[in-house]
């Protein structure tokens, strides 16, 4: 598809969405500008084929102000990154994420094989449900890879969108620190779909994310890690279902008991 057609109808879609989850016009604005920046930002990323622009249009769904408006919560958090800030030497990108915030915890490589490739900053913004600024924070990424499988994502954040849906699992550590996995549905659509009253039901459970700009239905499913440490709220993230319950989870318990 071309570029430019696929920009439009994202943008299309994307402020239907706008319309269909928010009713204040100073909300929709807000949702409409980001969406438009995210949308340049991956245009930018010329590198990137089309299935990479379909899962960032899905980020936005899942960690954007929409998915934050349609799940009915006060407070919505934006935020974007800029890869010609990325970092590639494990070293560079813990001194910054030190620099930032010390008390935030990262490795290098956990034990079931997955290592550090690479960091990005990311900025943060809080607002309430008039869409006024209540907090800023920059924080960074950290994405982890291994031969043959999905990569993952380390978000960190003092900024948080307060209680997430009832978790598929749960791991309390020794400290009491509760690891709350969970998975989610990710269907890909093309941006003339409609959403179904099943769909719409499984959404408002927080079982589904829909996400426009595919060619076509695409169902993947990608799998978390939540939990909050003296102040901080992490998560381990991955599109996909490569690893089990158990080994996501174990990868958290290592992190979260890391020094």
């Amino acid at each position: 598809m071309d570029d430019f057609i696929l920009e439009k109808r994202l943008k299309e879609t994307l402020e239907k969405k706008a319309e269909e989850v928010c009713a204040d016009a100073l909300a929709k604005e807000r949702i409409r500008t980001e969406v438009y920046r995210k949308i340049k930002e991956v245009n930018g990323m010329k590198q990137k084929n089309m299935k990479k622009i379909v899962l960032v249009a899905a980020a936005i769904c899942i960690f954007g102000s929409i998915t934050a408006f349609a799940l009915g919560k006060a407070v919505t958090v934006s935020s974007h990154s800029n890869h010609n800030e990325e970092v590639t030497v494990f070293e560079e990108a813990k001194a910054m994420q030190r620099d930032l915030d010390r008390e935030v915890k990262v490795v290098e490589e956990f034990s079931n094989g997955y290592r550090f490739r690479s960091a990005v900053p990311r900025y943060e913004e809080s607002h309430d449900k008039n869409g006024k600024s209540i907090e800023k924070e920059t924080a960074m990424s950290f994405f982890y890879e291994k031969e043959g499988m999905e990569g993952i994502t380390l978000f960190a954040s003092r900024i948080t969108l307060g209680e997430s849906g009832t978790p598929d699992a749960v791991l309390v550590l020794e400290d009491g620190t509760e690891l709350h996995f969970s998975e989610l549905m990710n269907k890909f659509v093309p941006p003339d779909y409609e959403i179904t009253e099943e769909e719409k039901k499984l959404q408002e459970e927080g079982k589904l994310n829909v996400a426009y700009g595919s060619s076509e239905v695409e169902i993947k499913n990608s799998e978390s890690v939540y939990w909050q440490q003296n102040g901080i709220t992490y998560c381990l993230f991955m599109f996909g279902d490569d690893l089990s319950a158990d080994e996501m989870l174990a990868m958290a318990k290592e992190l979260a008991e890391s020094r």
